[in-house]
Formats: C-alpha cells, structure tokens, sequence
C-alpha cells in the first residue's frame, strides 16, 4: 500500500517567508500526479490554509480541481491550528466528522484502520485532544484490537516534544493522556502520522514508529534550545510517502521542486550509466 503524506500547505493570498503557497500546492500536485498515480491514498494533515478564511479554502479547492487527480486521490483532510473548524466543514461536507462534531474519522481497509483526529482548538497554536476526542480513539482502538486489525495514526499536532519540552509550546498539552491511550494499544498502533512543526522527522515514541514530513510551502528548522523559538530555513519543501508491506513500513522523502531526475538502471554489480554515444 502506497500513501501519499502532505502537510502544512498555509493556502493564502500573500507570500509566507517569501514564498507563495498557491504556487508550491500546485507544483507538489503536479509532482505527485507525475510519479505516484500508483498511489492508494493521499492525506494532508492539516494547515491547508494560513487564515481559516473561505475565499482559500476556495482557492485549494481550485488547485485541486485543476491538478486532475483521479478520484481515489481526493485527499483525505484533517485540521490544523491555522483552519477554522466551522468554515472548514461547512465548505469540506463529504469530510467526516464524529457525534460532537469534531473533525475526526476512521477508514477501514482489509486487515488495516486508518484514524483520522481532530487536535485543535480555536484561537489555539498548541494541541488539544479533550475526554470526548479521547474516548472515540479509544472506541476506535477497542474496535480494532478485537478484529486484529493494524491501525495507522494520522494528526496535525506531534504528540510529544520533537527536541525537548521547554522548547515545544505548540504541541499536543494533553500529551500525557495521549500517551497512556496509545500505550495500551501499541501491539496494534503501527504508525503515528503528523505534521505542524514544518520538519521532517522520524523516530518512535513508546515503541511506535512517527513520521512527520516539511511543510509544503515554508520549511523550518529544529529547534535544539532550551528555549522556544521558531526559524524558517532556506530548505527544499518536500512531502513524504509510506509504503506499507506486511512485513514493513517505509518512509520515503520527497523533494519536489527539483522537477529534472536523471535515472540510472542498476545491476548487483552497480550503476550502468547511460554512453555518451
């Protein structure tokens, strides 16, 4: 299974840091519908707009239209601390939300559950995740582990500090309450999905594997201080893309700005590089 894994595209009218998201959003699209068509699931993980506002919602929904992507392509959306819930689901209706009206769904596929959560909170930078959000993920473990089933985490928000914890204010708060949930089920938690910090990053947390993918439009930087800080970096936007086997799960990194590739066939002996004549 192949899943395309987008994140942080901040749709606005105006460059961010010097760069123009609408542009980017396009040229990732592109880059997408040029090499992995064979995909099975594209997901964006929140932030697909700067503002929250209509008119960019609009405008992703144009980009979108205009890229052609086969239906099954349609991406999966989730918020992020720049979306506005309201607007978002007034203008997204065939997203699904859950009985309080949180946008946060389940996708089943064969032996797999793919989570979808909702973690934030208006006028909020930093992660929520409330008793009620925590009692659907629980519900939807539950589920899981009685059909034996792998589940796969997608979420705006990391839900642990990426650096240290004095410099992640804008993380997921309820992070101790998320952990002792996913630390019961992580027999069956195969991977956690997110983004918001701009990174790329990888690791595993509790014995689960995580990765987290660049913005689409503005790259940042980790922060190794004590101190909160935030600084934009002169990197190549990129998105990620998984690969599921049953026997592994591979993360591969996408620069998709560079639009020229040179390809090389290859033997077990090495590269055959292509004659000159």
């Amino acid at each position: 299974m192949k899943i395309i894994h987008f994140s942080d595209i901040h749709i606005h009218s105006k460059p961010i840091l010097g760069h123009n998201p609408i542009e980017r959003f396009r040229l990732a699209l592109n880059h997408l519908k040029n090499n992995h068509l064979d995909s099975n699931m594209f997901v964006i993980t929140g932030d697909i707009t700067h503002d929250g506002d209509l008119a960019s919602y609009k405008k992703f929904d144009e980009i979108l239209t205009k890229a052609n992507l086969p239906d099954h392509l349609y991406p999966k959306l989730l918020m992020g601390n720049h979306d506005d819930r309201q607007i978002f689901k007034s203008h997204f209706t065939i997203t699904q939300t859950d009985k309080n009206g949180f946008v946060q769904y389940d996708i089943e596929i064969e032996d797999k559950r793919f989570l979808f959560l909702d973690t934030v909170q208006k006028n909020s930078h930093a992660g929520h995740y409330c008793n009620k959000r925590q009692s659907w993920l629980e519900n939807k473990l539950d589920e899981s582990l009685k059909k034996s089933q792998n589940v796969f985490i997608f979420m705006h928000h990391n839900p642990f500090p990426l650096v240290q914890l004095e410099s992640d204010l804008i993380g997921l708060l309820d992070r101790d309450r998320f952990r002792y949930i996913i630390e019961n089920y992580k027999n069956i938690i195969k991977h956690i999905f997110f983004g918001h910090q701009h990174i790329t990053v990888s690791g595993n947390y509790e014995g689960i594997p995580f990765s987290s993918p660049r913005s689409i439009n503005h790259p940042l930087v980790p922060n190794f201080s004590n101190e909160y800080r935030l600084g934009s970096a002169n990197t190549e936007p990129s998105y990620n893309i998984a690969l599921i086997n049953n026997d592994s799960l591979i993360i591969h990194n996408e620069d998709f700005l560079k639009v020229e590739t040179n390809w090389f066939e290859t033997t077990k002996s090495g590269w055959i590089e292509e004659s000159d004549n």
